[in-house]
Order: structure tokens, then C-alpha cells, then sequence
């Protein structure tokens, strides 16, 4: 039987139901206490995903002198034939200098001779006795100097997550390592006496731990490696497994025990480690229980509901609003007609119809488990809406995962 303390009937008492805010005042208040991130210097092999903590600016031209851009001849006037006089290869260290009679055998990424008249590719030129003829155009296959990218443009703004394209352009310009932002070291917390691990036999009463698969998964698509305990229902338990976790974590996340039930223990155990609850309690379907706080050292905490959707929600609107995600949502069109009871606001799963319309996907209930998994986002409905025509515009959040490129 649970360690039912004390404890948990005061808290009954003194919480009695949340006193609910809006999510909008529930995302401002954990956008006000998001502690500033730390930065780190990373070489640019290992440095793929990361957020970009600096401004880079290209630190001269691209290309940095005039150069061809492929294989053939340089000459130094409009009309042939030239006689060939040298060649020039990639790398070459010093600029040769052609007269109008004159042409050079010339390689892609070679620099191109001082008075050069355009270049020829190999395969349109023709040579008889040391003389070449062709046609050439004014300025033709000639990488010009600063024609990519001038001394001093933006390359990569701060903020940005890092794409193979971006590393790229940093080796360009000669950079070795870049400032990124530190990532957050997690724990996630499930509780539960009913909540067993994956792979053990389920007895009756009991149910299998998804939420800390889902959570420790969906940091580990951000390159974040959270750490997994569990604690059951006793507020002793409870307290030991988060002073561990804290000790290790900038952000600690809980699921379950964060409703008024009897062995919802969780936000007392958190108050008694020091943290400072700034909210419990959110006018948001599925998840009101949701709850958020922060300690003076700056770590934070969520308390997340144990509802598997009430979880992925808490996570996709408030956890991943803590992470610096602030997405907006993209309006889209409606697929069909959609009654609801107004009152708070609703993140429902929906996908994406090959039309650009959004089809909400039916849920039986905070509880099921298997709504998101022909999805590709969520539908956020307006406390005040209570039918949707087919047509109307609702605003779409995309999942992480299914983000338009």
C-alpha cells in the first residue's frame, strides 16, 4: 500500500485546486525566470545541433581574389587566336599578368591573370601550333572577388541552431572552434507506486513507465541526455530522490503526484528542497495540474501531470518554452467542423493534410497514449471557442520532430 503521510492531507488543505492562470501568463512567467545561458568554446567537429552563442561575420571576401571556375584558358582579349604563353594552377602564390595576344592554360580555383578577359572552358577550345582559338565572353567563368560574400557580412546569427551548412562556412572562413551555448543538464523524475520500468511483469494495478521514455527522448532529439529516476509515493522517497537530482541538474522534471489527491506529494517535497513555486495550476486542457518553480541557485522545475498527452503537452508548450523554444504557431485551415466546451484553452494532436488543411485527431482522453503517433503537431483552440467551422483558421504548433525545413 502507498506510504500515505501526513504530509499529503495538509497539503489537501492549504492547495485545495489550483488557483488557475492563463498559458499565456504561464509562459511569461517561465520566460521572466529562464536563467541565462551558460556558453562554451567547441571545436567544429562536435559542434552539429548546438545554438550559436555568437555572431560570426565573414572575416574577408569570398572568394577572396578572382578566380576560374573550371578548367581551361585565360585570355587577355575578346577575339582569338592567343598564343599560350604559361599556365597557372590552384594555389598558384604569386599573379601573372597577360597581354591581349596572350592566353594561359588555367585550373579551377587558380587565380586568374591581371587583365584577364574571360575564361574558356577547356572543352570549347581548340590549339594549333602553340595558338588557341575559341570563343570567349566578357568576365565569363570567373569566380569574382567578394562576388559570394564581402568582408564583414553575417554568416551565422546568434541563435541559430547549427547545420552541417553553417560548420561549413565556418571552416571557410578559417574558424577552428565557435561559442555555443551550454546545453542543460536534466533529470527526469517519474513517480508513482502503481509506475513500474519497461519490461518487468506487469502486475495487476500497474502500468509501464512511458512518460520517462517520452521526455528522456524528446531532450535527446536536442542533443540533451536527461537523467531517468523514479520515486513512489512517499514523501520521504520523494524528498531524497529530488535532493539527489538537483544535485546534478539545472532542470528537473516530475510527472505525476502533482494533482489533490491524497498521495499527490510532490509539491510539498519541492517546496521543502527550496524551491519557490511560481505557478500550479494552468486554464489548459490537458494538463491544469501543471506546476512550475525555481530556487535561488537558479535550477527550475516543472511538475508535469502523469497523463501521458497532459505530459507530451506539458513538455511541447512550458518545458520546451523554458528551453528558448518559442515557436510560433502557423495558422492553418481547419479540416472539418469541431464542437468543444469553452472554458480553457486546448491543445488538441492533429496532422497535416496533403491539402494544407489540419485534421484534429480524436483522443479518448488525457490518458491515451497513442494520439500523437500519426500526428505532426498540435492544435491550440481559444478558451472562448466552442465550434470550429471547416475553413476556419487555428493555430498549428508543429512537433520538433515534424518541423517543416
Amino acid at each position: 500500500m502507498p506510504d500515505a503521510e501526513p504530509v499529503a492531507c495538509s497539503f489537501d488543505a492549504r492547495w485545495g485546486g489550483p488557483p488557475v492562470i492563463s498559458v499565456e501568463e504561464a509562459l511569461l512567467i517561465i520566460r521572466e525566470n529562464r536563467p541565462e545561458p551558460r556558453t562554451e568554446r567547441l571545436a567544429l567537429g562536435i559542434a552539429l545541433g548546438r545554438v550559436l552563442a555568437e555572431d560570426i561575420m565573414s572575416p574577408f571576401d569570398f572568394p577572396l581574389f578572382d578566380n576560374a571556375a573550371m578548367d581551361g584558358f585565360a585570355v587577355g582579349s575578346p577575339e582569338g587566336p592567343w598564343e599560350i604563353v604559361g599556365e597557372v594552377a590552384a594555389g598558384a602564390s604569386t599573379l601573372m599578368s597577360i597581354q591581349p595576344c596572350e592566353a594561359v592554360r588555367i585550373f579551377t580555383g587558380a587565380p586568374v591573370p591581371f587583365r584577364t578577359y574571360g575564361v574558356i572552358a577547356q572543352e570549347d577550345t581548340s590549339v594549333q601550333e602553340g595558338f588557341l582559338l575559341g570563343e570567349v565572353r566578357k568576365g565569363g567563368h570567373i569566380r569574382h572577388q567578394a562576388e559570394e560574400a564581402p568582408t564583414g557580412l553575417l554568416i551565422g546569427q546568434q541563435g541559430a541552431t547549427l547545420t552541417p551548412p553553417h560548420l561549413a562556412a565556418f571552416a571557410s572562413c578559417g574558424l577552428e572552434s565557435i561559442e555555443v551555448r551550454s546545453r542543460p543538464r536534466v533529470t527526469v523524475l517519474s513517480t508513482g507506486n502503481e509506475v513500474v520500468p519497461p519490461g518487468q511483469t506487469l502486475q495487476f494495478g500497474q502500468i509501464f513507465n512511458s512518460n520517462a521514455t517520452a521526455l528522456s527522448s524528446a531532450f535527446a532529439l536536442r542533443g540533451i541526455r536527461a537523467e531517468v529516476r523514479h520515486a513512489e509515493d512517499s514523501q520521504a522517497e520523494l524528498r531524497n530522490q529530488i535532493q539527489k537530482a538537483i544535485t546534478s541538474c539545472d532542470l528537473l522534471i516530475t510527472t505525476g503526484g502533482i494533482s489533490v489527491g491524497a498521495y499527490d506529494l510532490v509539491h510539498s517535497a519541492i517546496e521543502e528542497i527550496g524551491f519557490q513555486v511560481k505557478f500550479h495550476g494552468v486554464a489548459v486542457k490537458p494538463g491544469k495540474p501543471i506546476a512550475f518553480g525555481v530556487r535561488e541557485d537558479g535550477k527550475s522545475w516543472f511538475g508535469l501531470p502523469g497523463n501521458p498527452l497532459s505530459t507530451w503537452v506539458g513538455y511541447l508548450v512550458f518545458v520546451s518554452t523554458w528551453l528558448g523554444d518559442d515557436s510560433p504557431c502557423e495558422p492553418r485551415p481547419v479540416a472539418c467542423n469541431f464542437d468543444r466546451k469553452p472554458g480553457r484553452e486546448e491543445f488538441l494532436p492533429a496532422r497535416r493534410l496533403p491539402s494544407g488543411e489540419i485534421a484534429i485527431q480524436n483522443v479518448v482522453g488525457s490518458h491515451a497514449n497513442f494520439g500523437l503517433l500519426e500526428c505532426e503537431g498540435l492544435v491550440r483552440v481559444s478558451p472562448e471557442a466552442s465550434a470550429l467551422a471547416q475553413g476556419d483558421l487555428i493555430d498549428f504548433l508543429p512537433f520538433p520532430w515534424s518541423r517543416d525545413s
